[in-house]
């Protein structure tokens, strides 16, 4: 079995502020991704220009990752999720991992930043 990342587009359905959405994902990784068989990590992302949301996940395998979408539609903690997204709007694509690559080993990470691409 070999890695898969997993790219998921989506807008949100209006109901929610980026801030309300981005907690929401946060109890959707805390709670249930990082609990599925095969879950390696996951990014989200925002063109706000767009109002796009990205997710990028990483799974084990994509038979891992089959059976946690599957189960996502049936498990009460995905349920804010669910229901700040607008399903017309999803879209799903899933690529082998060929390779990673990450910071040196020990490094780091001291914050995360919440800014638009122009304040970069």
């Amino acid at each position: 079995m070999s890695m898969v990342t997993e790219l998921v587009n989506m807008k949100t359905n209006g109901s929610v502020s980026a801030q309300e959405f981005i907690k929401i994902i946060d109890t959707l990784e805390r709670d249930f991704h990082s609990k599925q068989a095969g879950f390696v990590d996951t990014e989200l992302l925002h063109d706000e220009k767009a109002d796009l949301w990205i997710m990028i996940q990483h799974w084990a395998s994509a038979k891992e990752m089959k059976a946690a979408s599957s189960k996502m539609f049936k498990d009460s903690k995905t349920e804010a999720y669910r229901n700040a997204i607008d399903p017309k709007t999803v879209k799903i694509s899933v690529y082998p991992t060929l390779q990673t690559w990450t910071g040196a080993p020990g490094k780091k990470v001291t914050g995360h930043c919440y800014c638009s691409y122009e304040q970069l």
